[in-house]
């Protein structure tokens, strides 16, 4: 069987942890490797429908001072990685409001999406058990690759694996 892999829609969702720094630069350099489009999207949690005339307005400024932060972010990760040979005008940055792992899906089927690089914790809180992580369930639901990356300081623990095939 022969499989051809050609990405040409790389999607990064970033949350400015160290994880999801690390997946961005992951996702920019298989762009450059594809000669894909990267689409890097950062999804805040939207307001409650009662919510004040003044709190709408604090929120709205909040999603002004978010887009710019966000912007001058991904600047910054652009110098620090050295990336300057990537093509910025095929980086597109949008911000969405909601619940992260719906507007991933739903962002990764409206631009078309191939492949969504992003940050795992690899760890599980008990919180993780019962509901599940944004990354486990954009794993679960997407209809693309889906490439977790996990921290560096990462440390895997076999669970339920008899002792004898735990190192090889």
């Amino acid at each position: 069987m022969q499989v051809d892999i050609k990405y040409d829609r790389v999607l990064v969702p970033i949350d400015f942890s160290d994880t999801s720094r690390k997946a961005f630069y992951v996702a920019l350099k298989y762009a450059k490797k594809f000669d894909a489009d990267t689409h890097v999207l950062h999804v805040m949690e939207t307001m409650d429908t009662f919510d004040s005339v003044g709190k709408v307005q604090d929120k709205s400024k909040e999603v002004d001072r978010v887009d710019e932060g966000v912007r001058r972010r991904v600047d910054e990760l652009f110098e620090r990685a050295g990336l300057a040979e990537v093509d910025r005008r095929r980086v597109f940055i949008s911000i969405q409001g909601g619940k992260s792992w719906k507007e991933i899906l739903n962002y990764a089927v409206e631009e078309k999406i191939d492949l969504i690089v992003m940050g795992s914790h690899g760890q599980s809180s008990f919180k993780d058990i019962l509901m599940g992580s944004t990354t486990e369930r954009v794993v679960r639901r997407a209809g693309c690759h889906v490439l977790c990356i996990k921290p560096d300081e990462y440390e895997y623990e076999p669970i339920g694996i008899p002792e004898k095939y735990k190192n090889v």
